[in-house]
């Protein structure tokens, strides 16, 4: 399928706009410092290669524009509808991550069935447990004493939130409220970048 050169600027003014809409919903509902003023936060819209191809031009982390979200995907297994991955780990997902504070969530965007792309988003977390408070030190030697390291797991299930990876990360993290605050508001954005897709394919 070939677009003509106007259609095409209207639907990439169309995508990064949904992903805009996505990082101010994410701002507006996180909870912490790092969404709210620091805007250590980013979302967006990622194609079936796992690269995205819709990034926000005015609002959110700029340089994470080159990320690969493939090998993430496929070490979360087959996703299914109100399916999220979430996790923070550099060496799983093959770079995706760069450190531990850093929690990324994907979700599949379905149409007729088939997965069509992936809607991303990123926080920098005020806290994930290790040797010292923020997780982040100069003088950490090794990742272990960075915090929980959250292998590509499956957040949310079909549309329910797997209780049991919450409970493990609020045993690790001394920001509790806080920090779960802005992962539901990762999902919350999330939510917005499939409901923009359908509209999109829709239109």
């Amino acid at each position: 399928m070939r677009l003509d050169p106007v259609t095409l600027e209207i639907l990439g003014n169309k995508l990064a706009a949904a992903t805009e809409e996505m990082c101010i919903t994410l701002q507006r509902v996180g909870r912490t410092l790092y969404v709210k003023e620091t805007a250590d936060f980013c979302c967006a819209l990622a194609g079936l290669d796992g690269r995205f191809f819709a990034y926000p031009r005015s609002i959110g982390v700029s340089g994470f524009v080159g990320l690969d979200c493939r090998p993430t995907i496929e070490a979360a297994g087959p996703l299914e509808p109100g399916d999220v991955i979430i996790t923070n780990d550099p060496y799983a997902s093959l770079g995706l991550a760069t450190h531990l504070p850093d929690l990324h969530v994907i979700a599949p965007c379905f149409h007729e069935g088939q997965i069509v792309a992936y809607t991303w988003a990123f926080v920098h977390c005020s806290d994930v447990g290790g040797r010292v408070p923020s997780s982040i030190s100069p003088t950490n030697s090794e990742i272990f004493q960075e915090g929980l390291q959250i292998p590509p797991l499956k957040l949310v299930r079909r549309g329910e939130i797997n209780r049991d990876i919450e409970l493990l990360f609020r045993a690790n993290t001394r920001t509790q409220d806080a920090n779960m605050g802005d992962i539901r508001a990762m999902l919350a954005a999330l939510d917005v970048g499939l409901k923009r897709v359908a509209r999109i394919i829709a239109q």
